[in-house]
């Protein structure tokens, strides 16, 4: 019996389900319907980075049987899945309609046997919904990879330096070459940054100067050490000196397949 449960936003059928299932084919798996932004779980919850995994997702374009692409005059998606197929929408004469994901078009479809109506969303749906697949790889660009990461309560540091990925955020105050002096930190140690995001501080995010309004930031990045690795310890000394906070995230693998 296995004993790894797994959580994740929407229902069955979603696309982030198969992500789930290909990932941990023996898990539990525990839908749902809300959850906080993938950030502000990060810096809230006192979870840690254990793994990220690339996947290969692949939209298919659904219809009720016996419905031809012609038939269509409305399709149902996530808008995220509607910008990522807009290329291949524009060669249909339909209109878009948003939903919070595309299974949520596809029950619609099904319960209100709607055959002027198609949905964007994943093949799995259309055999939880009694559906038809018009079109696999619907999506206008391929392969099209989006990065998932797996929080747990607790991670084992690893013992080899190579080939790990280390996530941290840390706050900053505006100021004349603050991020410069933050990242230069990584850059004096020859660490590669493989992604930086910021994100006003939600806590303080601004501060009076005189007569000006400064903004605070908080930034997340990734950069490809191990914690174990010397050179990643003396980086986050140096940002330390430059941050007002600074927290690990996580130390894993780096993803090296695409599932």
């Amino acid at each position: 019996m296995c004993d790894v449960c797994v959580a994740y936003q929407g229902s069955p059928g979603t696309v982030i389900e198969a992500f789930v299932l290909k990932a941990f084919p023996e898990c539990t798996t525990v839908p749902l319907q809300s959850f906080h932004k993938s950030y502000d779980i990060l810096l809230s919850h006192d979870l840690q980075i254990v793994q990220e995994v690339q996947m290969d997702v692949e939209l298919c374009l659904l219809a009720l049987p016996g419905v031809h692409k012609d038939d269509l005059k409305t399709i149902f998606s996530h808008p995220q899945y509607l910008a990522q197929c807009e290329h291949s929408i524009s060669g249909l004469s339909v209109s878009k309609k948003n939903v919070d994901h595309g299974v949520v078009g596809a029950e619609i479809i099904s319960k209100q046997n709607l055959r002027d109506s198609g949905v964007i969303c994943s093949a799995r749906a259309a055999e939880l919904y009694g559906l038809n697949i018009l079109e696999c790889n619907f999506q206008d660009e391929s392969p099209n990879v989006t990065r998932y990461l797996v929080l747990a309560k607790t991670a084992n540091l690893p013992k080899e330096h190579d080939q790990y990925k280390t996530s941290v955020v840390f706050g900053l105050e505006e100021g004349p070459g603050a991020l410069c002096k933050a990242l230069g930190s990584f850059w004096k140690r020859g660490i590669n940054l493989t992604k930086i995001e910021s994100r006003p501080n939600r806590g303080k995010p601004m501060r009076i100067r005189g007569t000006e309004k400064l903004f605070n930031y908080i930034f997340y990045v990734d950069f490809e050490a191990s914690m174990t690795d010397v050179r990643a310890q003396n980086a986050l000394k140096g940002l330390e000196e430059v941050a007002s906070f600074l927290r690990v995230l996580g130390c894993y693998p780096c993803s090296t397949t695409t599932i």
